[in-house]
């Protein structure tokens, strides 16, 4: 039992998924836990002023050509 509860905590794997903001050239790179990366809609992050902002997001957990050059 405990075999198999062990197991199943060794396939949980984190994501890195990369995030376009719409309406602008700003591409996020955020790493989840679990769940699918199709599924972040939004990212909340406070501004020089402590403000809250919201971004929209458009997320995909395939690799980016640019990606290529910082693998090396």
């Amino acid at each position: 039992m405990a075999a198999l509860a062990l197991l199943a905590v060794g396939c949980s794997k984190q994501k890195t998924c990369r995030c376009s903001v719409i309406g602008q050239s700003t591409v996020r790179i955020i790493k989840i836990e679990h769940g699918e990366c199709e599924q972040l809609r939004t990212f909340n992050h406070p501004n020089t002023y402590d403000t809250l902002l919201v971004d929209s997001l458009l997320c995909t957990d395939y690799e980016f050509e640019i990606d290529s050059l910082y693998n090396k």
